[in-house]
């Protein structure tokens, strides 16, 4: 386990180096992260770099024995960059430019752009690439986090014209496969297609949906290209990442921009809510995009400019998240930032040390923290969490139905989050898995809205369940193609021998118009949208309860080998959402914990060569708790060696680390 710290010297005197480097290492930390915005002290002016100061700054962090992430500038070119080159900023889907002035403010296609971040690239890994003092390369920063990220500029629509060239083939395929003879829009050439912008009734549904794939894929070759760079300069093979955002952005399929990647890294800011659910979705992400040990490149260390409950984390809300992200698989946990910005933007985004650069309030808590994780992580190192459930997550699906919903408020992303912090509170773990993705090996699966159900995926959940896995798919299933166009069967398609249904038809409402769905005697309201189903061989759990649709089938689960698959055929509450779980999971062996809740955390963990099994239990309330004991059951904080007898008792934001 080590800790890091964000550090910005070009913020601050270069005589004032020397004692943060010497105060970092007192506190504790062992790796410091720079450079990623500093373009315009690296190369202040055209041609001429500048890279002498950093090469000071990281020799006096080495001389306190830190090691060095080194970021390479290109999330913000500097202003003589936009001078010369205006053309660099985005433009939106209304056709206007961004200006210049924050970050992420240039296109990621544009040729001027891309020419000045492969030479700036160059120049710092040629001096810093044999500098055994930078362990890591971070490229760019949260690639993907603002509106600017979706570019439509001329460059990003020549871009796009290439990629679709590489991905049909002739454009009559194309033209075939997105069903372009809708509305007059069959394309002659390629130099045809335009990029999804405005338009007056909406954007062809095909055409959105390949634009964000296509996202995606400049992103990721954006960062191949600087890792390639990195890679000519560096004697030994360098560990890339990059800072991603994880859930919070949906701009990028991140399993495809792990591919970049060494290690998967997240920026962690649980104060953004809803907490706990908020960070550890994030959290199980980045650790599922590797199915291993991630990095913490930006851990919350004080107040935040981000809109939520209250801004000031309460005293041990630090050392609770830092403990959460320990737990759900962090081995590197590095804060943001050392000391508070003396202006700019996020000003108001608190460091380690106040603008003044006197300790924090935080400053003890986090630095207690620190020497406490280092003495306790043999404690779980190498010990994962204990995911007992494969959460599939579809980015096609998601950006299918953004581009057409069909009428309906359906958010894939939303369900999803839904669904995983229902497990959360169950205390269940789970881990997150592409559709291309086998869940052998978990007890039980779920697909929220797979709108594009791909047969290589079918016949992996059909293999799945027959040898004994539980399946639970949500409505809307198996609509599209793989293009964003209706399938040629009826829906769930390629799914409807395994669930045992079909699609009659769907409907969809406004607000509470619509049925309720009658299981297991409680009524569920169903919320806009709903599947009128077929049995084609599987048996009714649920139907809806009154009106038109009285008595049609609304969940159902099909038995197939071993296994089954379960059929959720609305879209409803979280109570419905959470009462098919219920079902599937104890099909599945699974038991909600006893003690997990919206405010008790429980994280099981992998069983360890010759260890006890062991369960992290975080409490994120503001008050202490008593967890019950059954009669005779004892239990062992392994981080503070008490026994527990008749409960478990943890003070507010207390944590625990339980033998069994």
């Amino acid at each position: 386990m080590k800790i890091g710290v964000a550090y910005y010297p070009e913020h601050w005197p270069e005589d004032r180096w020397p004692t943060d480097a010497r105060m970092m290492k007192e506190m504790g930390i062992d790796v410091v992260r720079v450079g990623e915005f500093a373009w315009s002290r690296l190369e202040p002016r055209r041609d001429q770099y500048d890279m002498l100061w950093l090469e000071r700054a990281i020799q006096i962090l080495a001389g306190e024995g830190l090691e060095v992430i080194l970021g390479t500038p290109t999330a913000e070119p500097p202003p003589w960059l936009f001078d010369r080159h205006p053309q660099i900023v985005p433009v939106d889907e209304d056709g206007r430019r961004w200006f210049p002035g924050s970050r992420r403010d240039a296109c990621l296609n544009n040729t001027a752009y891309r020419r000045y971040v492969r030479r700036i690239v160059r120049e710092v890994a040629r001096v810093f690439g044999p500098n055994r003092d930078v362990v890591a390369w971070q490229i760019d920063n949260e690639i993907g986090c603002h509106p600017a990220g979706r570019c439509y500029c001329d460059d990003c629509e020549q871009a796009f014209r290439e990629w679709l060239k590489m991905r049909y083939g002739t454009i009559e395929r194309l033209n075939k496969l997105w069903g372009t003879a809708f509305w007059s829009q069959d394309f002659a050439d390629w130099q045809f297609v335009p990029a999804p912008r405005r338009t007056p009734a909406g954007v062809h549904p095909s055409l959105a949906l390949d634009y964000q794939r296509f996202i995606t894929a400049t992103a990721r070759e954006f960062i191949q290209e600087q890792r390639e760079l990195i890679e000519q300069y560096c004697p030994t093979e360098p560990t890339i990442t990059t800072n991603a955002l994880a859930f919070w952005t949906d701009q990028l399929n991140q399993f495809s921009i792990a591919g970049a990647l060494d290690v998967a890294a997240f920026d962690n800011y649980p104060i953004a809510g809803p907490n706990p659910d908020g960070a550890a979705i994030g959290l199980d992400l980045t650790r599922s995009l590797k199915r291993a040990p991630f990095w913490v490149l930006e851990q919350q260390a004080g107040p935040t400019a981000i809109p939520c409950s209250h801004s000031r984390p309460r005293p041990g809300e630090l050392r609770l998240w830092t403990y959460q992200a320990a737990a759900r698989g962090a081995d590197l946990i590095a804060y943001f930032r050392w000391r508070t910005a003396p202006a700019g933007q996020e000003m108001h985004w608190y460091g380690i040390l106040d603008p003044d650069a006197q300790p924090s309030a935080y400053f003890e808590e986090l630095k207690a923290t620190f020497a406490e994780l280092k003495e306790h992580a043999p404690l779980w190192q190498g010990r994962l969490p204990k995911a007992d459930v494969a959460l599939v997550l579809d980015y096609d699906s998601h950006w299918a139905l953004r581009a057409n919903s069909m009428t309906a408020e359906l958010d894939l992303r939303a369900q999803f989050t839904t669904l995983h912090g229902l497990l959360r509170r169950m205390g269940i773990t789970a881990d997150i898995l592409t559709p291309e993705q086998s869940p052998a090996g978990y007890a039980a699966a779920i697909v929220p809205m797979p709108m594009i159900v791909r047969d290589q995926a079918a016949r992996q959940w059909q293999s799945y369940v027959e040898g004994g896995g539980r399946l639970l798919v949500t409505a809307p299933a198996g609509y599209r193609t793989e293009q964003n166009a209706w399938v040629a069967t009826r829906p769930p398609a390629a799914l409807s021998g395994l669930l045992g249904v079909q699609v009659a038809a769907h409907d969809v409402f406004n607000g509470d118009e619509g049925p309720s769905i009658a299981m297991d005697g409680t009524e569920f309201p169903v919320k806009g949208f709903c599947c009128l189903l077929e049995l084609m061989g599987a048996e009714a759990v649920g139907a809806y309860g009154e009106g038109s649709h009285a008595a049609i089938p609304a969940v159902t689960r099909a038995a197939a080998g071993q296994g089954s698959a379960w059929f959720l055929g609305a879209v409803s509450t979280d109570a419905l959402y959470g009462h098919v779980l219920e079902r599937v999971l104890a099909e599945a062996g699974l038991r909600r914990s006893p003690w997990s809740s919206d405010t008790i955390e429980v994280i099981p963990l992998q069983a360890g060569q010759a260890q006890p099994p062991r369960t992290f239990v975080l409490n994120h309330g503001g008050a202490a708790v008593m967890l019950p004991l059954a009669e005779g059951e004892t239990r062992t904080d392994a981080l503070t060696g008490r026994r527990h007898t008749s409960a478990v008792v943890l003070a507010a934001y207390g944590v625990a680390l339980l033998d069994k």
